[in-house]
């Protein structure tokens, strides 16, 4: 991600600064690997219940039979959860095809899935019913044999996999059905990140050391969303739901685009909040006056 320097002499942390366990306690996140069997809501309880965090939201949710990466966020950090719901995210999906399909026509409808799509959303489900826009960004197929397919699909937030395999199964004129779905990745957050409930409570029962394993950085968590940095003199003004002006920036992502969810970090490279940007990349570089970034989300402890 691109970075443009609005005031190259004020100086900027490249690195952010290693925080407190009791920070992290009321600022952080995990990444469960959620097992096959609790709704996302049950998979978050324990930590409530067990370790008396007052706030345990999940980002994105999982039904009971789909497996993989939850992020939870904890405490205050659960401000942000929202934000990272709406990032990208990554599936391996077992899709059975009920009648006989050659590879070939497979690949070919997979294909025609792939890019931008429009979404019946189905009965069940926690928005309302409607169909809406939303893009595949890729669909690989991994296997396939006795009409059993392994497709690995990388999606934007709010796409229904089911529906997916189901329209699928449509197109090919056969039918189908998924019986198998794990999440891959979430946002930045990986299988590789994603720590079983048995060893999150053995962690969170641990020491220092074990604790900074399993709690997260919400730093990370924006770590592929755009951002403004920007000077002191606007940390007590954002505290209290102030804006940030043009003056206040430092430096920003490139490509921001007008009405876009943005981080929000000081000189420390700490992040304070989540923004709306009033204005684009090419606004922020040259204008001097004038609302730049509209506060959305406060973390500044005391605000």
């Amino acid at each position: 991600m691109d970075i443009i320097i609005r005031a190259p002499e004020i100086k900027i942390n490249k690195r952010t600064p290693k925080k407190s366990i009791e920070h992290l306690k009321e600022y952080s996140l995990l990444i469960l690997d959620k097992s096959k069997g609790p709704k996302s809501r049950e998979s978050t309880e324990f930590l409530r219940e067990e370790f008396k965090f007052k706030k345990a939201g999940h980002a994105g949710t999982l039904d009971p039979i789909t497996t993989g990466v939850l992020p939870i966020f904890l405490n205050r950090g659960n401000k942000i959860s929202s934000v990272l719901s709406l990032s990208r995210k990554k599936y391996l999906a077992t899709m059975n095809i009920h009648k006989d399909v050659s590879k070939t026509d497979l690949k070919k409808a997979l294909k025609k899935f792939t890019g931008k799509i429009m979404q019946r959303v189905p009965k069940v489900s926690a928005v309302k019913r409607q169909t809406r826009e939303r893009e595949i960004y890729s669909i690989k197929l991994i296997s396939f044999k006795d009409r059993i397919a392994v497709i690995d699909v990388e999606c934007q937030a709010g796409t229904y996999i089911r529906k997916l395999i189901h329209d699928i199964g449509v197109d090919l004129g056969t039918g189908a059905h998924m019986f198998e779905l794990r999440r891959t990745k979430s946002g930045p957050f990986t299988e590789k990140d994603a720590i079983p409930e048995n060893k999150v409570r053995n962690y969170l029962m641990g020491d220092e050391t074990k604790l900074r394993k399993v709690l997260i950085p919400l730093e990370k968590a924006v770590s592929e969303i755009r951002k403004v940095w920007v000077d002191d003199g606007v940390l007590k003004p954002w505290s209290y739901g102030s804006p940030v002006y043009f003056n206040g920036i430092l430096k920003f992502s490139k490509g921001i685009f007008e009405k876009e969810k943005i981080a929000v970090f000081n000189r420390k490279n700490e992040l304070i909040g989540i923004g709306i940007a009033k204005a684009d990349s090419k606004s922020f570089k040259t204008s001097k006056e004038g609302v730049a970034v509209r506060n959305f989300l406060n973390l500044i402890p005391n605000g």
